[in-house]
């Protein structure tokens, strides 16, 4: 069922209805299969935490910043993005711009400022092959581990097999 409020929060705006959230994280271009597997990892922690349920996503493609000269293919543009993504049940999605700033982050202060600082997470929820931070530093192992170290849960979905 939809979420009948689903919140937008952009960079610096207030984000104090979804403080607390338990995170999907990732780009979720096209909200295809896997994403609404790693999506609904996200809804049912956060359901059982009693907490809001929310996607922390980044706009540009962190591709599209890394390599502006190279055409970027794109399931969906961003609004198509975020009306496929209210229409999950979740109650709002974060929308990281990335920027040099963001591009400019270890995986330990992404983890620090964002997740902690930022918006509290209760938990968080990514794909097998989720890679962030400075030069993808950040892998599914580091996350769960700082996750135990601070606090909150981190579900590492595994790959689709369509076959």
């Amino acid at each position: 069922m939809p979420a009948k409020n689903f919140l937008v929060v952009c960079d610096s705006a207030p984000a104090d209805a979804l403080r607390g959230a338990v995170v999907a994280i990732g780009n979720f271009d096209g909200v295809h299969c896997g994403h609404r597997a790693v999506i609904g990892v996200a809804e049912g922690r956060a359901r059982a935490l009693g907490r809001p349920a929310a996607v922390l996503t980044f706009e540009p493609h962190p591709r599209a910043f890394f390599n502006p000269a190279e055409p970027l293919f794109r399931l969906t543009n961003e609004a198509t993005k975020l009306r496929l993504l209210a229409g999950t049940g979740l109650d709002g999605a974060i929308v990281l711009t990335f920027d040099a700033a963001l591009a400019s982050l270890t995986a330990e202060d992404f983890v620090e400022r964002i997740l902690v600082e930022r918006f509290a997470v209760s938990g968080a929820a990514i794909g097998f092959n989720f890679h962030f931070g400075m030069k993808r530093a950040g892998s599914p192992e580091f996350l769960k581990a700082e996750g135990e170290k601070r606090g909150f849960a981190v579900d590492v979905v595994p790959e689709i097999n369509h076959g």
